[in-house]
């Protein structure tokens, strides 16, 4: 795949330029906004290449998106079918169920529809893109900008432009088929092992699972899309390591209550304690009405004593996470985890219990892409141990402080059986 994403086939020279003029509404506006235009693409994707010119006005250096023609024809035509498609594939009664899970592949394929319609329209990019600057509050050539994102206790979130970039975006001369970006140069995040340290690696896929963490939790507005062609390495002045993401043209957005069960997920898994990961389970929406909890705890429960579910507690203890208390087995005889310890659930008897919203599949998908980089920087890389560190960022330090007291109140209560 990586090799596919480099060898996407570009147009260069008069080809290129006549991209340029029809995405900029004529030869005579592009001249009038950009100069010393380089008609080699930097980069090429499948719907479009990226080429670096300056701004007239300014001689400031920019990366140009110009889009390949007919894009919305192809999309009109191709999605009509594959609608067709998805509706027959619902009607069918062995497909409803993915690994017994439900889910409708009209409503996945509608909001997917909507997605890839917004990916060939740049405006709709460049707004993206100036959301997600807004959010880590990241400036022009690297600035820390303000945040627009709070933490859980309402205070504003710090700046993230010391371990986080992405190009800044001129919206007013950004048209539906050009994007104009600031021009951002990185080394490609899988060439980066031989030019970094391993600690150095383990700082950039840390930064990659501290971002998503914000974008699921706070922003609830993330990329769909962090694959290695849109991810970089900047090599700051005092010699650190900045992560660079580019590429907006898929993002997501979450509800409250989705963005807060994903939270509570993730402290549920590294606790290890099933009955906050149901409740969880409850608050995101993926446990259909009929859902048997008592299996499902049971399940999550065995999942976490067969180490099926699992994280690294010896590096999230080096990194200062406060782990709630396990309890004993015979304490644990005495809970709703009872049944869990003492009763095997097989995945067939829980799965036909949960259902797949839309917008999991896309947080599936980023968090599969991320995996992957993650583990090219560090093959001990997994998602919730790098980023729960950073839980006490999102809460905010009063609320994670108040969290962190009720869980040892309750283990306490738990010690002493009160």
């Amino acid at each position: 795949m990586e090799r596919l994403q480099d060898r996407v086939p570009a147009q260069s020279g008069e080809k290129a330029l006549e991209l340029a003029y029809t995405a900029a509404s004529g030869k005579d506006k592009f001249e009038q906004l950009f100069d010393e235009f380089d008609d080699v693409p930097l980069a090429a994707a499948s719907l479009g290449q990226v080429h670096r010119a300056t701004l007239r006005a300014t001689g400031a250096p920019v990366a140009m998106k110009l889009q390949r023609p007919n894009l919305r024809q192809i999309y009109d035509q191709d999605l009509a079918l594959l609608t067709k498609i998805a509706s027959m594939v619902d009607k069918l009664p062995t497909t409803r169920d993915v690994g017994g899970v439900s889910q409708s592949w009209t409503a996945i394929f509608d909001d997917a529809k909507e997605i890839l319609y917004r990916e060939i329209d740049y405006r709709d990019e460049a707004e993206n893109a100036a959301r997600f600057n807004r959010d880590f509050g990241l400036g022009l050539n690297g600035t820390v900008a303000t945040t627009e994102s709070q933490s859980l206790d309402g205070e504003p979130l710090p700046s993230a432009a010391s371990w986080l970039r992405a190009p800044a975006v001129y919206q007013n001369i950004s048209t539906e088929q050009l994007l104009v970006m600031e021009y951002v140069p990185s080394l490609k995040i899988t060439k980066a092992t031989n030019q970094t340290t391993l600690a150095q690696r383990e700082e950039l896929a840390n930064s990659l699972a501290r971002t998503y963490l914000r974008c699921f939790c706070t922003n609830r507005f993330f990329s769909t899309d962090p694959h290695p062609g849109n991810l970089g390495v900047e090599f700051t002045a005092d010699k650190d390591v900045r992560l660079v993401m580019y590429d907006f043209g898929q993002a997501c957005e979450l509800q409250t209550p989705q963005a807060e069960g994903i939270l509570n997920v993730i402290e549920a898994i590294v606790d290890m304690d099933s009955d906050k990961c149901v409740d969880a389970f409850e608050q995101m929406g993926v446990l259909k009405d009929n859902a048997d909890l008592v299996k499902v705890r049971a399940k999550v429960q065995d999942n976490f004593e067969t180490g099926k579910i699992t994280v690294q507690r010896k590096k999230l203890k080096q990194r200062g996470y406060q782990f709630k208390e396990k309890q004993s087995n015979n304490e644990t005889a005495t809970t709703n985890n009872a049944t869990a310890t003492t009763t095997k659930v097989k995945d067939s008897e829980v799965m036909g219990f949960f259902t797949l919203p839309a917008e999991y599949a896309f947080v599936a998908r980023a968090l599969t892409q991320m995996d992957g980089v993650g583990k090219t920087l560090d093959p001990d890389f997994d998602f919730i141990s790098s980023a729960a560190p950073y839980i006490v960022e999102i809460k905010g330090a009063s609320n994670y402080l108040q969290d962190e007291w009720k869980k040892w109140l309750q283990s306490v209560k738990k010690q002493l059986k009160v």
